[in-house]
């Protein structure tokens, strides 16, 4: 059974393709690319983004959980792996048997980690994390020569073969002086305890810090892998880059238009009557809802596009369905497509007519569409 006249989604290949171009032009020699395929690819499909960077020499993927990586095995993709994100330290062997690097998320975690693969018999890849100002995970760097000692003792371990260490920068999207300067510091920071390790003679292996708007941005902190998610799926607003780049939004999201009414004045629509006709009013119920991922906040705030047409949302979103304001469009009519996201020419809709409204990141928005949206691949 196909979704496909209902509620799916459409994503474009040759997006993605060029928008890893772009990424790596902005990239120095020698630097090379970690492809964040966290939730299901920002919704765009994991394997198949990740197997776009399979014939990428040192190319990695970065995913969230140990069975984002599972399922990226099963899929057949055999690039190196980063779990960015917490795993259970009884997983070790795990962990070792598929050839995955986990993040070392604090001491304490590294502690476990390791005594989880001495019981076990197996020896875990690690990356180890370093808190230069996020305040989430990693070594804290409140002095520099204490946290590269710390590091370089668990680099050390017999259990643990770390390869490489990063960061995270909190504020990179922002492009205040004041952003830039904490980004700055950021960089600093990890650079000074790399730095220390080496002096302490260890080789901290790969270095990597740059997300999305650090790699579009800041070529200087691009060190040995960016991280790229965000900019990928073409996603990362313009007002996050400092130069003008065609990134294109590669994931296209359509409903229908189920059945067109009109009301008369004075009607109350949808569920707790949050809004009501001010005039005979059009409306056309859309096939998409709150279950599908279209986020019921956006209910008398969102905008949807049917040919061509700016419509907003009236009232409140169902889980199944919402209405869009036709009245002064009278050529739309019930079976046409209804582009909730994306598009392209006098068609396309922002994804910030989704995340602004409603105070959230791009990001979310694709990576809330459920699995019964459809995915296909253009």
């Amino acid at each position: 059974m196909s979704f496909k006249d209902r509620c799916w989604t459409e994503i474009d290949r040759s997006a993605l393709r060029e928008n890893l171009r772009i990424l790596q032009s902005c990239i120095p020699d020698g630097c090379h690319l970690m492809g964040i395929v966290k939730a299901d690819g920002y919704g765009h499909g994991a394997a198949e983004v990740a197997s776009l960077f399979a014939g990428i020499p040192g190319s990695w993927l970065g995913v969230a959980c140990l069975q984002e990586a599972l399922d990226l095995r099963r899929a057949g993709i055999a690039l190196p792996i980063l779990i960015l994100g917490y795993t259970p330290p009884h997983q070790a062997a795990v962990l070792a048997e598929h050839r995955l690097t986990q993040a070392l998320l604090s001491p304490e975690y590294t502690c476990r980690l390791a005594e989880a693969a001495r019981q076990q018999g197996v020896r875990v890849m690690a990356h180890a994390a370093v808190d230069t100002g996020m305040g989430r995970i990693g070594y804290a760097v409140q002095d520099v020569a204490e946290a590269a000692r710390a590091l370089a003792a668990d680099y050390g371990r017999p259990e643990l073969e770390v390869t490489g260490i990063f960061t995270h920068f909190s504020s990179a999207y922002a492009q205040t002086e004041d952003a830039r300067a904490y980004t700055r510091g950021q960089f600093e920071k990890f650079s000074a305890v790399c730095a220390q390790l080496s002096r302490l003679g260890v080789d901290p292996g790969l270095r990597h810090c740059a997300n999305s708007p650090a790699t579009v941005n800041c070529p200087e902190y691009a060190m040995d892998l960016c991280r790229v998610g965000t900019v990928l799926y073409g996603l990362l607003p313009q007002t996050a880059m400092t130069r003008p780049l065609p990134f294109r939004p590669a994931l296209t999201w359509k409903a229908r238009v189920a059945i067109v009414h009109q009301l008369p004045a004075g009607v109350p629509v949808s569920y707790d009557r949050t809004a009501v006709t001010g005039r005979p009013t059009r409306l056309a119920v859309v096939t998409a809802g709150d279950a599908d991922g279209y986020f019921r906040q956006l209910s008398n705030l969102g905008k949807v596009k049917i040919r061509g047409h700016v419509c907003p949302v009236l009232g409140r979103v169902c889980m199944d369905m919402f209405m869009a304001d036709i009245t002064d469009f009278p050529d739309v009519q019930a079976g046409d497509e209804v582009i909730l996201l994306g598009g392209r020419g006098e068609d396309a809709v922002p994804c910030q007519w989704l995340y602004q409204p409603i105070g959230i990141g791009p990001s979310a928005v694709t990576c809330n569409i459920r699995p019964r949206v459809e995915r296909t691949y253009l």
